[in-house]
């Protein structure tokens, strides 16, 4: 078990975050490290976007944050049309998106790539599915303005997360993480375990944590075949890896894995299955207390035809 994950098993998020602002203080205020007001990146905002095969909520999702990052450092792996509405929707709203292409199956080089890359000082966390809140935007902004610019900052706040349709939650209604952070030459991702993860030290970073949602994510809202081909991945990850980036048909793949496992080929039938699943024992999403859908989801759904996925 690793040092971080000991300290952080033993003291929990509270006692780590405790833990991470008192060294961090007295590192930075006995000059024992390199402050971030002398870091070698621009002011401002980079989101760390990072794709495979998951054009469905490109749109809402890049766009919901235009007003808040100076640039997008998109990191895709994909073999279908990802790429191109990427494009697309950088040329139709303006954004500043840099495309790199990489061989799929490697998350962590992903993300190390963005942190070679960047060109400013804090990092956004984006997933392709993630769609910003409208408030997120100033108060991210009017928040930054505050800190300390001598300091490195890990920031933590709630997504809202919808699983099967946009009418209910998972049953972790909150994923939280800290979705942006200050760049140092002295992080790196690695992968613990299943998960990907970032080092950050932790006698350097302070944390901050927001106890308010300000973003949503679109955790396994999917058209049905591409919801089942994401779940066959995530739950066969280590063979789907070793195949990824060679002369091999994953899509093809994943019906032989779902003929296997489920008794049918058919993805689109096996990925209606699973958002019935899903739903038939999810919390159902109450505006009156998680707030209303943003208006940018709302149009995008019209324009696709698919407030299907918002029940009456």
């Amino acid at each position: 078990m690793s040092l971080r994950i000991y300290v952080r098993k033993i003291l929990g998020r509270k006692g780590t975050f405790f833990l991470r602002n008192v060294l961090s203080t007295i590192t930075i205020g006995l000059r024992l490290i390199e402050t971030a007001d002398k870091l070698d990146k621009k002011e401002g905002i980079t989101a760390m976007v990072c794709t495979y095969n998951d054009p469905d909520w490109i749109e809402p999702s890049l766009v919901s944050i235009k007003d808040l990052v100076n640039e997008y450092l998109v990191i895709d792996s994909s073999t279908d049309e990802t790429p191109d509405i990427i494009k697309s929707v950088g040329e139709t709203y303006g954004l500043n998106i840099r495309l790199y292409r990489i061989p799929p199956g490697d998350l962590v080089a992903a993300r190390n790539l963005v942190l070679e890359k960047t060109s400013y000082k804090w990092i956004l966390h984006w997933d392709i599915d993630f769609v910003a809140k409208p408030e997120l935007i100033d108060f991210i902004k009017n928040l930054l303005n505050e800190l300390n610019p001598k300091y490195y900052y890990l920031i933590y706040w709630p997504h809202i997360q919808f699983c099967g349709d946009l009418s209910h939650l998972c049953n972790q209604v909150y994923h939280v993480e800290h979705w942006l952070f200050t760049w140092s030459p002295k992080l790196y991702y690695k992968w613990l375990g299943r998960y990907d993860s970032l080092i950050a030290p932790i006698y350097m970073y302070k944390a901050i944590y927001i106890d308010k949602p300000l973003s949503l994510h679109l955790r396994s809202v999917r058209n049905p075949v591409r919801l089942a081909f994401k779940h066959l991945w995530w739950r066969f990850r280590e063979e789907f890896n070793k195949l990824a980036g060679r002369n091999i048909d994953l899509m093809e793949y994943a019906r032989k894995k779902a003929l296997e496992v489920y008794n049918t080929d058919d993805l689109e039938e096996l990925g209606k299955r699973l958002i019935e699943k899903q739903v038939s024992t999810l919390k159902e999403y109450d505006t009156r207390v998680y707030g209303e859908y943003p208006k940018i989801l709302l149009d995008y759904l019209r324009k696709k035809k698919w407030l299907y996925l918002i029940s009456e």
